[in-house]
């Protein structure tokens, strides 16, 4: 090995990247062609497929499907209404004058106070309550989605612009490979450039290995194992949210709040239910009696009436009533708790989501033709001279942050639209 000066310039270093683009450029395309087959295959998701392949996993739909069933089948038990009851007696005594008499009845339990009724209604409500809370969990779920899609997408994109910065890179110093095999370049430069190139690819390196875990969460939460993952969508939110009104009356009727609102109206049914009890049930019996009088002779046959009440003389649903003022106390509180925090912070989030939305529009729309044209500008004045490297490396480099601080402002703009989203009920297709 000998140490390269500028003059004669060594052509160790230029013949390798000279061929590197050369073997690119005339064999990339069929080897690409060729192993086509032998590649994975990548699916390609959209944030709509994204939530609505989250929301439909079996196991998902078998949770939330579950526990409103169960509170149905609730429902169903507490509101049944007892059997009818059948009996039949028989007394017989003995001796010269024994008689023996039969007795078959049916007798009904009648609920005077409608407790049952009552009691149903307030399961129904409970049931509602769950599956209401299911939607909620519905909301959350999707929110994650989104999020992690757009995490996905933001690192797509992350990679695309590091790419295009070791590029430029790349080619840059593929010119000043074959300028300073003419004597026309310093060896400075080459070396320059070869270290900003292993920055560049280190920055790439490391943006890709953060894209595959990424992917990999998205993967897991959508129920796909393919390994090359791809997504498609804008970062940025396309437009304002609703005005604050709208977004005030969505937030009313989201999932959690209707919830509360079911567990309020259960409890208040509960209360009345146990504060009939002073109102017994009625027991009603009917049926036929048969008389045999043995040795005296003959048989009469004749009917039987019956009815019962419990006499209410003490109070045994205090502690019911007790409980069921607690859980309208308990509902009510976390219903007032959940508006005061949505009147508090839906106008914060509304704001913010909209400031962070314009100022990522408005940092694209004043860097992204800056960018390009300091590139170009550069780019002209090293290939002619007047100006040197460290200003082309600048520009390159301020070119790959502005794009990469673009996509931050737009990628916190996507988070804050989706917290706002998720505040309102929105975002579930």
């Amino acid at each position: 090995m000998h140490a390269c000066t500028r003059r004669p310039v060594c052509s160790s270093t230029i013949i390798p990247i000279i061929a590197r683009f050369l073997v690119l450029a005339v064999f990339a395309p069929a080897s690409i062609r060729a192993s086509a087959a032998d590649e994975p295959k990548s699916s390609v998701l959209s944030e709509a497929e994204a939530v609505s392949r989250t929301l439909a996993r079996a196991s998902l739909a078998e949770v939330i499907d579950a526990q409103g069933d169960i509170q149905e089948a609730q429902q169903r038990v507490v509101s049944a209404y007892p059997n009818p009851e059948v009996a039949y007696m028989r007394e017989q005594t003995f001796g010269a004058a024994g008689t023996s008499e039969d007795y078959l009845s049916l007798s009904q339990t009648i609920d005077l106070g409608n407790r049952r009724g009552l009691q149903g209604e307030a399961a129904a409500a409970n049931a509602g309550a769950v599956r209401q809370e299911a939607a909620g969990q519905r909301h959350e779920l999707a929110a994650e989605a989104r999020r992690r899609f757009y995490q996905v997408l933001y690192g797509q994109e992350r990679v695309a612009s590091l790419e295009g910065w070791t590029a430029r890179i790349d080619e840059a110093l593929l010119i000043v490979s074959r300028r300073e095999a003419s004597g026309d370049a310093a060896t400075y430069d080459r070396r320059r450039l070869e270290r900003e190139d292993a920055v560049a690819s280190g920055r790439l390196e490391t943006e890709l290995a953060t894209l595959e875990g990424t992917r990999a969460r998205l993967a897991a939460m959508v129920g796909l194992a393919e390994p090359m993952l791809v997504v498609k969508g804008a970062l940025l939110p396309a437009g304002d949210p609703p005005e604050l009104p709208t977004l005030q009356e969505a937030a009313r009727t989201r999932p959690e709040r209707v919830a509360l609102d079911r567990r309020l109206d259960a409890a208040s049914r509960e209360r009345q239910a146990a504060a009939r009890w002073w109102l017994p049930d009625l027991r009603l019996e009917a049926g036929w009696k048969g008389v045999d009088l043995g040795d005296l002779g003959g048989r009469t046959d004749g009917f039987l009436l019956g009815a019962s009440l419990a006499l209410p003389l003490w109070d045994q649903s205090a502690g019911q009533v007790r409980v069921a003022e607690g859980e309208a106390r308990l509902a009510r509180a976390r219903r007032d708790l959940l508006d005061a925090q949505l009147a508090g912070e839906l106008s914060g989030a509304r704001a913010q989501a909209i400031q962070l939305r314009r100022a990522a529009a408005e940092f694209r729309q004043r860097t992204e033709a800056a960018s390009g044209d300091l590139v170009r500008i550069a780019a002209a004045g090293y290939g002619g001279g007047e100006l040197g490297l460290l200003e082309l490396l600048d520009a390159y480099r301020g070119a790959a942050d502005d794009a990469l601080m673009a996509l931050e402002l737009a990628l916190g703009a996507r988070k804050a639209r989706i917290e706002l989203d998720r505040m309102t009920g929105g975002g579930v297709p």
